[in-house]
């Protein structure tokens, strides 16, 4: 499992989600405050963790010859979710 490229396609696809479901939180504030206070939760957490995370992806993805200005992107937008198969060789480039 994975060493699917699915399986992690769909983690990355969960994380964009994340990012829209925090931003449109942040945006258009829900009325439910469980929601309102998850949007926002997952958001500000999600706006700290992905940029520490640079620390691991960007050896990681330079070894795998991933140019920096991608190897960032993708961390900010998808997280562990992107540079994790990249060091398991699930993507190659």
């Amino acid at each position: 499992m994975l060493k699917s490229k699915a399986f992690w396609y769909g983690n990355m696809a969960g994380s964009v989600g994340a990012w829209i479901f925090g931003i449109s939180g942040l945006l258009c504030p829900f009325e439910n405050p469980s929601v309102r206070i998850t949007s926002l939760i997952i958001f500000w957490s999600f706006l700290v963790l992905h940029p520490l995370e640079l620390a691991m992806s960007i050896p990681v993805c330079k070894k795998a010859g991933i140019p920096i200005w991608k190897t960032v992107i993708y961390t900010i937008l998808f997280g562990f979710t992107w540079w994790l198969p990249v060091k398991m060789e699930v993507f190659k480039e």
